[in-house]
This record gives C-alpha cells, sequence and structure tokens, in this order.
C-alpha cells in the first residue's frame, strides 16, 4: 500500500498546478526556470485588481508554453459588456482555453452576483473555452450559508449536463484531509458528478499559514494550524504539505469512486519557495516517514 501511495503522491505532484499574481510574475518576468511546463498556472484576479494586468500576464505565460488559467471573478466585473471583453481577449489574445470562475471576494462591483450567471450567459462556449473551473468550499464560506453553497453546487451539476467544456471544482485551501473527506461525503449526498481539483498550501511559515486562514475565515483549519502553533517559537517554522498529499494519495486509494483528481498549489510563502520545494519532491525515489518524503539512499 505505501508504494502504491507514494506513486499516486508522485501523480499528483506532478500533474499539479500553482497559482501566481500579475505582481509576483513581473517581479520574476519569466518562470521558466521556476516551474515546469506540466504544471498549469493559475493567474488570480483579485478585487482591485487591474483587468489588463490579468491579459497581460496570461498573454506572456502562454507565449512562455504555459497552459494558463485566468480567474474570472463574477462580482468584480463591472457589466456584461466588459465580461464578454475579458472572455474574448483572453481567448482570442492569450490562447486560453482554460478558466477558472468564481464569485469573487469583495463588494459586488457591477450588475453580476455569480459565476452561475457568468455560466448562463454562453460566452465561455462561444470563445471556445474547454474547461471551466468552479469554486469549492471544503469548510464552508463565512461570507456564504452552507444552503446556498449547497445549491450552488447542484446548479454548477445541472449546467455541467449540457456544457460543451469540462467543469471541474477547484477549492480553497485546507490543511487536513479530513476537510476534504467530509466534504466530499457531503458532496455526493447532492449528487454531485464534478472532478475536484484540492487547493492546498505550498511551504510557508507557520505564521503566514495562520494569517491567511484567518482571513479566509476558515475554522477547521484555524484550529488545526493553532494546536501547532501553542509554541510561540512554532510560529516561524515552516510547515510543508508532505504529510497532506500523502494523506489524499491514502484517501484516493482506498476510495476508488473519489472525484479527486488533481492538487492545485496556494503559493501563500512565495512562488520560488514552492517551486523549489516541488523540485526536490517531484522524485521517483521517494519514500515517507511519517511527516515528511525523503529521498531514498
Amino acid at each position: 500500500m505505501t508504494n502504491n501511495t507514494i506513486e499516486t503522491a508522485l501523480n499528483f505532484l506532478s500533474n499539479s498546478s500553482i497559482e501566481t499574481t500579475p505582481n509576483v510574475y513581473a517581479k520574476y518576468g519569466q518562470f521558466a526556470d521556476l516551474i515546469s511546463k506540466d504544471n498549469n498556472i493559475y493567474v488570480t484576479y483579485l478585487p482591485d485588481e487591474d483587468m489588463n494586468k490579468v491579459i497581460n500576464t496570461s498573454k506572456k505565460l502562454s507565449d512562455e508554453g504555459y497552459q494558463v488559467i485566468p480567474h474570472l471573478p463574477a462580482r468584480t466585473i463591472e457589466s456584461y459588456r466588459m465580461l464578454e471583453e475579458y472572455i474574448k481577449k483572453l481567448s482570442e489574445e492569450c490562447g486560453c482555453t482554460k478558466i477558472l470562475v468564481i464569485g469573487g471576494g469583495g463588494k459586488q462591483k457591477g450588475e453580476i452576483k455569480s459565476s452561475i450567471e457568468v455560466l448562463k450567459t454562453d460566452l465561455l462556449s462561444k470563445y471556445k473555452f474547454k474547461e471551466v473551473g468552479l469554486a469549492g468550499h471544503p469548510e464552508g464560506n463565512p461570507d456564504v450559508k452552507q444552503a446556498d453553497l449547497d445549491d450552488a453546487i447542484i446548479q454548477k451539476n445541472e449546467f455541467s449536463k449540457n456544457a460543451d467544456f469540462k467543469m471541474y471544482l477547484a477549492t480553497q485551501f485546507f490543511f487536513e484531509s479530513a476537510s476534504l473527506e467530509q466534504w466530499e461525503a457531503h458532496l455526493n449526498k447532492l449528487n454531485n458528478k464534478l472532478e475536484i481539483h484540492a487547493g492546498i498550501p505550498g511551504p510557508a511559515t507557520l505564521k503566514t499559514l495562520l494569517s491567511y486562514a484567518t482571513s479566509c475565515g476558515i475554522g477547521n483549519s484555524i484550529r488545526f494550524l493553532s494546536k501547532q502553533a501553542l509554541n510561540i517559537t512554532k510560529l516561524a517554522t515552516t510547515k510543508s504539505p508532505d504529510k497532506l498529499i500523502y494523506d489524499l494519495a491514502n484517501y484516493k486509494i482506498n476510495n476508488p469512486n473519489t472525484k479527486l483528481k488533481k492538487i492545485h498549489f496556494y503559493a501563500f510563502g512565495g512562488i520560488k519557495k514552492t517551486s523549489d520545494w516541488l523540485k526536490t519532491v517531484n522524485k521517483s525515489d521517494l519514500s515517507f516517514d511519517g511527516q515528511i518524503f525523503v529521498q531514498k539512499n
């Protein structure tokens, strides 16, 4: 079982995706030395971001040879006219065929209030997108009632039945495999058929991880991290996701009907730290010592 788990973990690592911001990409200028072309790259679109920066970053990454997955935050787009302009440019100027459609944080800036409304415009079909990611929340969302989250999952599944592109759920970050396991059990009761891409943090200090978990209001993760940071000196300790990946791989093996297919990295500790770690662990001669991956002698 251990060898099978390692093999599954390695498959997760080699097919993983990673996230960047326009500002982080501008800092490096190119990602060729950082990230393998096998890894899809998501480009964030934060509430105060300039749309053109997202487009330009997506174009540059695409020109480098990456499969780029820009964010499309529904509540941040000011009008349906701007929505079409954004989708059109991503398709025709950037060559994007994949996109992540989310509700988006912050206040609603225009007439669009949800990812479902974006889907129903059929603009993604018009501009020939092939894969569309949608948000999943294993630990809930402090700004949205659970009943509304459940309804969104049901609506997304219903829409997928007639969509001419692949749809999947890309999750908010979590720190324990149990969060995803319990969430998927709940999704099964809603008859979810969509593939799951699990969002997990790359290597970062406990202090940084706690800060992100607190700002997003994800209670289970806050409690999990707080237990590890009881000793104040541990706050500066870098935590890597080795055990989480191993546990997810084990879960996938023991649950052959799981919709879990991929993992996605949130590079909270910096994209270089995550990419350096990936290069270290993405080897065929790994073993697991109970906490971290180690190379066999």
